[in-house]
């Protein structure tokens, strides 16, 4: 769920991070450079070398400085970060997590045969890593706040195209971007009701001496705290939703909520301490049940979108902005992004089979039939897919490849831009080397 119910670049894209589960207890672990209050291990520089193997780096220049000054970077970023109050959510964490997780779980074939490689349950491994996680959307988002407002201009974009030279300007294999619009089945105010009961009568055992977190683990459908007494830890605000935090910060430590209604279900929510402006909480969610009637509503509702979009009542924007419930999708004007690039262009070889199925016999600009879909975060309905481009493999050009090769331009100029921010930063930053990196020059410049 949405901020509690998974309580939901470049080292390396998906940093490969099951394999630093297995390499973290294979080596000594040794501070190499400290960023004002952050440190950074021995052990991290091995396994982001590690990582560069398993990516493909097979050349005999030591790469270790320029990888340590990635990491010193990345610390910097967090330090700015933490200065100027940005803030990351639980459910950012948790959307990342599961992005990564399915990128995993495709990658072994199933939950698990993931969870038996790696001896542990998924929930296990997205504790394990939510903290590196955490650090790292941290700075990410500063990273994008500093460069949110720089732009490259159309005459900046071809005179970085022609400075590339001829025979090593990139090739391009066939890709595709799709959109999709998406119904989940929703429940009625009568199962909204019956749940909103349910959570009451919890109250009632609760206020009676029934222990919070036993009936946490007796009911809960938050499967992310049901098996920690309900426990969702120390949160600011901004972190949860609006309802749930309105009530949480209001209530005295250890007192019980009434029954709170959010999007997500109905919570009851206990206050256990209170720290400047962070408290600490548990909760117990009741979702409404979902049945085969809520099923047939959502294909009905589907069916009708389907129809005005081959009759022409309805552009596809007119329906995602409309109809479409898949937030992530929404906010992207309906594309779906690639998880290993970041962009919403696909090869055929990185769809999931569904979906490349779905496309075979579509032209660009047509609709897919209504099919079945389930979000990372379990929610249930269909979806109809739109082809929105095609594009046949290719040497790049500035016709074809207008949009790519100005997200490359306006890297590299973020790239200069950014070391001019680094220099000015570091100033006021207290960075150390261990003796064995004083010959990286780059990042000596940095302290």
């Amino acid at each position: 769920m949405k901020k509690l119910k998974y309580l939901n670049r470049i080292i390396l894209f998906l940093a490969c991070f099951f394999i630093q589960w297995e390499a973290k207890a294979q080596v000594v672990e040794k501070i190499i450079a400290v960023v004002e209050d952050n440190i950074i291990l021995k052990s991290d520089l091995d396994l982001q070398m590690e990582q560069a193997i398993q990516a493909g780096y097979y050349g005999e220049e030591d790469i270790s400085c320029e990888i340590l000054n990635q990491l010193i970077v990345d610390k910097i970023f967090i330090v700015q970060a933490e200065r100027d109050s940005i803030v990351v959510t639980n459910d950012e964490v948790d959307s990342e997590l599961n992005r990564r997780i399915q990128y995993f779980i495709s990658m072994f074939g199933s939950d698990e045969k993931l969870e038996e490689y790696y001896g542990k349950s998924i929930f296990d491994l997205k504790e394990e890593f939510r903290d590196d996680i955490y650090q790292q959307l941290l700075s990410d988002k500063m990273r994008s706040g500093v460069f949110s407002d720089l732009d490259v201009t159309p005459a900046e974009v071809f005179a970085f195209f022609e400075k590339i030279p001829k025979d090593s300007l990139p090739y391009f294999n066939s890709e595709v971007e799709i959109g999709q619009i998406v119904i989940f089945a929703e429940p009625t105010l009568a199962q909204k009701e019956q749940a909103r009961k349910q959570a009451e009568k919890i109250i009632e055992d609760i206020n009676i001496g029934s222990d919070f977190g036993f009936q946490a683990l007796l009911y809960s459908d938050d499967p992310g705290s049901a098996t920690k007494d309900g426990y969702l830890g120390y949160v600011k605000r901004g972190e949860l939703v609006p309802e749930f935090e309105a009530v949480a910060f209001r209530l005295e430590i250890g007192q019980i909520s009434e029954v709170v209604e959010t999007e997500f279900g109905f919570h009851i929510i206990q206050l256990l301490d209170r720290k400047g402006d962070r408290i600490e909480v548990r909760h117990i969610l009741i979702t409404p049940d979902i049945d085969n009637s809520n099923v047939l509503a959502a294909q009905e509702d589907i069916q009708e979108v389907h129809t005005k979009l081959l009759n022409k009542e309805l552009t596809y924007a007119q329906a995602v902005s409309l109809y479409s419930k898949d937030e992530q999708s929404v906010q992207n004007g309906g594309l779906l992004t690639n998880p290993e690039s970041g962009n919403t262009f696909f090869e055929m070889s990185q769809l999931e089979g569904n979906v490349a199925l779905a496309l075979d016999n579509m032209e660009v600009g047509t609709f897919s039939e209504i099919l079945p879909y389930q979000s990372y975060d379990g929610k249930s309905g269909f979806r109809i897919l739109y082809l929105q481009s095609e594009s046949p493999a290719h040497i790049a050009s500035l016709e074809e490849d207008y949009s790519k090769i100005k997200a490359v331009a306006k890297q590299n100029k973020q790239s200069l831009e950014m070391e001019k921010w680094l220099a000015k930063k570091a100033e006021s930053i207290y960075i150390k080397l261990a003796d064995e990196y004083a010959y990286c020059d780059h990042i000596g410049k940095l302290q």
